[in-house]
């Protein structure tokens, strides 16, 4: 099974990462960055990536967006394994024009980070990890677009302070 996982990855170089377009019900599972790894269930086929330019406050520029399709659950759900510790940027928007949403980073069942994606702000969410191990993405109050993934892992000199 694991191998299948890996057959159908997709690697971005460095420490973002991006995605490649794909349709519905034709979704890698794993997608991959320097240090840090996403792995999605999507047992509906609602996941869709597709092309959609923006640019973030910080200055990051994107094409493609990662659509969820619907709120977590059994059968949409998204994974991260992080290798280092370091700090995690997720660029995401809300997939509703007249709604924000609300995303939650979960290690195990301790809420890490609560935050809120607006469609307008373009503002990208920072967290410290300082766990190396398991997360998870959630999305429970409706669909949101990520558009990429950064993991900027800390250097031996910030870990020992």
């Amino acid at each position: 099974m694991m191998f299948a996982l890996v057959a159908n990855a997709q690697f971005e170089q460095g420490n973002v990462m991006k995605f490649k377009q794909f349709t519905q019900g034709n979704n890698p599972l794993v997608f991959n960055c320097e240090n840090c790894f996403m792995y999605i269930v999507d047992n509906k086929g609602k996941m869709v990536c597709d092309e959609s330019l923006r640019q973030f406050k910080d200055g990051t520029r994107f094409t493609t967006r990662l659509k969820t399709g619907s709120t977590t659950g059994r059968s949409s759900q998204i994974f991260l394994s992080i290798k280092a510790k370091g700090t995690l940027t997720i660029y995401a928007s809300s997939s509703s024009s007249e709604e924000d949403r609300q995303i939650v980073l979960l290690k195990g069942a301790k809420d890490i980070v609560t935050d809120v994606v607006e469609q307008t702000n373009k503002r990208p969410i920072k967290v410290e990890i300082d766990k190396i191990g398991e997360y998870q993405i959630s999305y429970p109050d409706g669909p949101i677009n990520i558009y990429g993934i950064k993991f900027e892992a800390a250097s031996a000199t910030q870990e020992a302070e």
